[in-house]
């Protein structure tokens, strides 16, 4: 039988109903009751009554506030312990079972080799040097009298330990999972605290833990959300893993002490570069045995020069891991489907870490994850962002100097060196012929295609021109004097040459000209920036991991597919909350993907702030999203959605207040990420906005009583998401009606109902 099934079998099954003593309620008679309780219960717990007849009490002691005792018994084999062979059980102030773990060894004395020593305890020693690469010739003096049967003796540090070196004997589980006479030592050099044990036949190192716990990294750190914020440094960050979401820190993966990887590997996600393209997996820094990754970074070079991709990788094996930790908080942990090698016991599939790509070759200006059901690994793409495009007019003189362009997600990249020709304005031969959707007629091959925005794909336009000779297409916006980053539709993938968009009056001011040959530079100005160190962009890919993973519950993977999904907005909302910080307010300009897009507008149309003045999204503006082939942007559809939770957000930091501790806090802003948590799990599958509403407030009515209706309700509304509201069908748009009415019920005070109604 499984022994987590059991535990978990015996923890649901006695945890309301069995008595272990109804005596005394002191820590004594706690142990003693429990020893009974284990000794009578050991086959169920996977080990025998003889395993636990040798055990003693490794540590005991009661929580003041509510009376637990918690009791641990360690697992001892000819006298001698089994290091970490321990049976913990923790009881309530009545002696009740709360619940048990055991990691004891079931047969323990019948497993373990003989008590012959080849190896003498000063060798032993010599030999745990060398393995941690400490330069010493002579071995170590014994300072004490040899003790008990375990042997224990202080040894000088003599050139090898910081402080002397107390060894004995201990029997420690091999990789078969079998007691292994062995040396136990500690040894403190530098900043590490080793406790290692040495094969006492071998000499071979059996284990190794650092008590000293220090990992360390330099990063872009919680809660920044992009290196813009915090001075373009990356900072040291020793120990950040969470106890309660990662245990045996970032590093384990078979759920005991001690790192299994020095590398950026652990049991939350696996980051590497992905430089080719190809999900093979490539480079990782290593941080050594003391687990300290300091890689520099230069933001003034490109992304792929000096240390700059082991520092990416650090950034984003750091920041998928806090994602992990902050998210298991709020639950969305084994059971709910996050994303762990092992689940230490816990419900759930395994087996299912992060595969964090790190300046992914596959693509540009982008990024991207990829969600299986659960137990299957998840992967994280993150792309470069080019540096952006540059359109400088060097002829006429009437018209020379640079112009404000945006860029193109497919096609080839900008340089530094540029493009130069002479514009041409480009002929389709049909009704608009300057858009360019068909076949170009008469043009000059060797020119630069100019070409008018509208009535197809940019991909498509520009694809065109590149056939009919075009050494770089200039895109003129046809709404406005506005740019924005072109998509490449179903023709972007083949394209090759470099195209740009520019706003209509610079487009109509270059057309003017024509007659008199305009020249042209399209170049790339400044560094190419790296969506590794936007955190913003971390934490809206791995939002898309969460709400495909509870949304429909951890076994599917495909609820978020509709036309009316929100998966983008929980993302970019995942991110604003990450990287909020106290001072911050509800009318702040918040843009996203500020850093790696090198714009401080960001990447939506609006910035998320209060205000309705510079966000003017309401539930309608969904339909915006329809685009001229008709197929949907999601993120506009998201970036709706987004800014209706960030209206809740501030409602209830408004009458909660914010707390910066957004693991334990107790602040509104956790609350609303509880609540935006909780509603995924319980909404149904393809969702639309009245769906993901209703949810939330069933999830306060759960969680808080139903306390928050009247600012749910209320936030909703202000953006056209109130009562009487319809999505229409979740499976398409521009059929939504909208509402601005909060329910009457909603705000009414129930101590106020009947003030009225009597004299």
């Amino acid at each position: 039988m499984n022994k987590n099934k059991l535990i978990g079998l015996l923890v649901f099954g006695c945890a309301m109903n069995t008595q272990v003593s109804v005596a005394e309620s002191t820590l004594s008679t706690s142990i003693v009751s429990a020893e009974a309780y284990l000794s009578s219960h050991a086959n169920e717990l996977g080990f025998s009554e003889s395993d636990m007849a040798d055990a003693q009490v490794l540590s005991s002691y009661v929580t003041k506030h509510n009376g637990m005792r918690h009791i641990v018994f360690r697992q001892y084999v000819n006298g001698i312990e089994v290091n970490q062979a321990d049976v913990q059980i923790n009881l309530d102030k009545n002696n009740q079972l709360i619940n048990v773990h055991s990691q004891f060894i079931d047969g323990a004395a019948s497993k373990s080799n003989s008590l012959d020593i080849n190896i003498a305890a000063d060798e032993a020693i010599l030999l745990a040097a060398q393995y941690l690469n400490i330069t010493t010739s002579m071995p170590s003096y014994r300072m004490t009298d040899v003790v008990g049967l375990n042997q224990s003796a202080e040894f000088a540090g003599q050139g090898i330990s910081k402080q002397s070196i107390p060894v004995k004997l201990v029997y420690q589980v091999d990789a078969n999972k079998l007691p292994v006479l062995t040396w136990d030592m500690q040894i403190v050099e530098g900043q590490n605290w080793w406790n290692i044990q040495v094969d006492v036949k071998t000499g071979k190192i059996i284990g190794q833990s650092n008590w000293s716990a220090h990992a360390s990294y330099d990063v872009i750190p919680f809660p920044n959300e992009s290196p813009a914020t915090n001075g373009f440094q990356l900072e040291t960050e020793v120990d950040p893993h969470d106890l309660t979401a990662s245990p045996f820190g970032w590093h384990d993966t078979n759920g005991t002490a001690g790192a299994e990887f020095t590398d950026t590997r652990g049991n939350n996600v696996f980051a590497q570069d992905d430089l080719d393209g190809n999900n093979s997996g490539g480079s990782r820094p290593d941080g050594g045995v003391a687990l300290e990754f300091d890689y520099p970074w230069n933001p003034a070079v490109n992304p792929d020069e000096e240390q700059n991709l082991d520092a990416a990788i650090v950034n984003l094996f750091y920041w998928n891991n806090i994602i992990h930790d902050v998210m298991y908080q709020y639950g969305f942990d084994e059971a709910a489907g996050n994303f762990q090698e092992n689940n230490y016991g816990n419900a759930g599939n395994a087996s299912d870490a992060v595969n964090a790509d790190a300046q992914d070759g596959s693509g540009t200006n982008n990024a991207s994850f990829g969600t299986p059901p659960d137990g299957g690994n998840p992967r994280m793409q993150m792309f470069y962002f080019n540096a952006p495009p540059g359109l400088f007019v060097t002829a006429p003189l009437s018209i020379e100097g640079q112009y404000t362009a945006g860029g193109a997600s497919f096609g080839a990249a900008y340089t530094q060196a540029g493009i130069s020709g002479v514009v041409e304005l480009v002929d389709d031969g049909l009704d608009t012929g300057s858009d360019g959707c068909t076949a170009l007629s008469g043009f000059t091959p060797g020119s630069v295609a100019l070409i008018d925005r509208g009535a197809c794909e940019f991909g498509l336009k520009v694809l065109n021109a590149e056939n009919a000779g075009a050494i770089a297409a200039i895109v003129v916006n046809n709404a406005g004097d506005g740019v924005i980053s072109m998509g490449g539709g179903d023709n972007g993938d083949s394209v090759g040459i470099t195209a740009l968009m520019v706003g209509q009056s610079d487009g109509d001011l270059i057309k003017a000209e024509l007659a008199n040959d305009v020249n042209v530079e399209l170049k790339k100005i400044g560094i190419d920036r790296d969506s590794d160190l936007d955190n913003g962009i971390i934490i809206h890919e791995y939002g898309h991991g969460i709400s495909n993973r509870l949304t429909g519950g951890p076994g599917a993977a495909s609820c978020l597919q509709n036309s009316e999904q929100m998966g983008e907005g929980w993302s970019d909302f995942f991110t604003l909350v990450m990287t909020a910080v106290p001072g911050d307010t509800g009318e702040q300009l918040r843009p996203i993907g500020t850093y790696a897009g090198n714009n401080t507008s960001g990447i939506r149309t609006f910035p998320y702030t209060t205000s309705m003045v510079e966000n003017q999204h309401t539930f309608i503006s969904v339909a915006d999203a329809i685009q001229i082939d008709d197929s949907i942007s999601p993120h506009l559809v998201g970036s709706v959605w987004a800014e209706m939770l960030w209206e809740v957000y501030w409602l209830l930091v408004d009458e909660y207040g914010y707390d910066a501790d957004l693991y334990n806090g107790t602040g509104g802003n956790n609350l609303a990420l509880q609540l935006v948590i909780d509603g995924l799990k319980i909404q149904q599958c393809s969702p639309g906005f009245v769906n993901g509403r209703d949810a939330i407030l069933q999830a306060d009515q759960v969680n808080n009583a139903g306390a928050n209706q009247c600012e749910i309700w209320t936030a909703f509304a202000k953006r056209g998401l109130g009562e009487g509201a319809s999505s229409g069908s979740n499976f398409s748009l521009d059929d939504e009606v909208e509402s601005f009415v909060v329910p009457v019920a909603a705000c009414v005070d129930s101590d106020l109902i009947f003030e009225d109604g009597f004299e």
